[in-house]
């Protein structure tokens, strides 16, 4: 089986990280860019502007349909801010033992619930919020059912020419476009509507496997406003003291 290690680096509010792929050296890499100055020795750099987008949706362009660009195989998306810290041949080979599915990705470290997913993004100044709530609105009034499982969408293994796996991408990109940027809002919600056979990673430890913060965004400035700041500290607190 042969896998493509993929990350994606647009706009300026974080550095690239050139740690993304750990020390890992001998399968594909390759880095989607808006920056035509990228130095990545070992990398293959797609240069992809932003063509009227903004960074956060433009990025998602290969990450949520690599079926477009890395030909056959199996690919691993890790995010900007992500370490790959295990061998990635491993990872697929682990992963995927016994398993008929096209579609992998760790359960979200603290949460299984899209409301609660929205929730946190709105506090934290992610997305608009008008946007969020017309969401929470549509998926309540449709009746999708709360606590249904989040992934932790800076890690995820595919088959991506699958036609399932093609498929569901190109409709998780038209709710970027259309709806919010945050794709792990609209991941559940197609899951539920379109039935994408996908599994939760339970084979690996997401600890041991790759470090989701290796880039610290908690200094970041978000694009819109900060809400119920006194009640995230408080949060913080709570999971510090429970080891989350």
């Amino acid at each position: 089986m042969t896998l493509t290690l993929y990350s994606a680096y647009y706009g300026s509010k974080e550095p690239l990280n050139r740690e993304v792929f750990g020390a890992f050296t001998h399968v594909r890499r390759v880095l989607f860019t808006d920056h035509a100055d990228v130095d990545f020795p070992g990398v293959e750099i797609v240069h992809d502007p932003l063509d009227g987008l903004d960074p956060a949706r433009a990025s998602r362009r290969a990450k949520l349909m690599p079926h477009r660009y890395l030909g056959e195989g199996w690919s691993l998306w890790l995010d900007n801010k992500s370490r790959l810290k295990r061998d990635p041949l491993e990872i697929l080979e682990t992963v995927t033992a016994g398993s008929d599915a096209a579609f992998f990705a760790f359960a979200h470290f603290r949460r299984d619930c899209v409301y609660q997913e929205l929730q946190t993004c709105w506090e934290n100044g992610l997305d608009d919020y008008r946007i969020l709530r017309e969401r929470e609105r549509t998926y309540r009034a449709e009746g999708m059912p709360g606590h249904s499982g989040l992934i932790e969408g800076h890690f995820i293994l595919r088959r991506h020419q699958d036609p399932a796996v093609a498929h569901f991408g190109e409709r998780w990109f038209e709710h970027v476009l259309r709806y919010s940027r945050r794709d792990q809002i609209s991941f559940p919600y197609l899951v539920w509507k379109l039935g994408l056979p996908f599994e939760f990673i339970r084979s690996l430890d997401w600890r041991e496997t790759v470090q989701h913060d290796f880039l610290d965004r908690a200094n970041r400035v978000p694009d819109f406003p900060r809400k119920h700041l006194a009640y995230q500290a408080a949060r913080r607190f709570y999971h510090s003291i429970k080891g989350r």
